[in-house]
């Protein structure tokens, strides 16, 4: 019986490959792909103990972040789910950020209540924030007539605000 791999030589091994579903497949190979067969397969164990080393390391960096302020261990947050300071959102962002989405509607920063009378100005701050980003978007896409947009409904706001607070420029 010829190789089921490379159709050249004698078939010398059979391999029985179990599925995720039952099911098993029987290839018979030479030994040249035979010792090919294992080779990939010592590579993809190689890969996930690659992976699960990273894992183990990732997880054990973290529990060794201290907040540069207070020296907040992250281990320690984990377990009183308390910030000590400030800084300590600085320093564990990376760890808050996705909690941070959830809590907040996708937003990684504080968005609450506002006083009425500062509503407006917020709203166009928020708006300012969002365009000038959209500025930027497209500047790197190299869509420089959308940016001329942007860039002036930016100038329009910002002199709609001076205007607004009394201010000129």
């Amino acid at each position: 019986m010829l190789c089921e791999k490379c159709g050249k030589n004698e078939a010398v091994k059979r391999i029985q490959e179990l599925h995720a579903d039952g099911t098993m497949s029987v290839f018979y190979l030479c030994e040249n792909c035979a010792i090919e067969d294992e080779m990939e397969q010592v590579d993809a164990i190689n890969g996930l103990a690659l992976e699960f080393l990273s894992l183990i390391e990732e997880a054990s960096s973290k529990s060794n972040l201290r907040c540069t302020n207070c020296g907040l261990e992250y281990s320690t947050f984990q377990e009183t789910k308390r910030l000590m300071c400030a800084e300590c959102y600085t320093s564990f962002i990376e760890q808050l950020a996705p909690t941070l989405r959830k809590v907040q509607n996708g937003h990684t920063r504080h968005i609450g209540k506002v006083p009425k009378a500062f509503q407006e100005e917020a709203d166009a701050a928020l708006i300012l924030e969002e365009l000038t980003e959209q500025l930027q978007k497209m500047v790197e896409m190299e869509r420089f007539e959308e940016a001329a947009r942007l860039r002036d409904q930016i100038r329009d706001l910002k002199s709609r605000k001076g205007n607004s607070d009394g201010e000129s420029e």
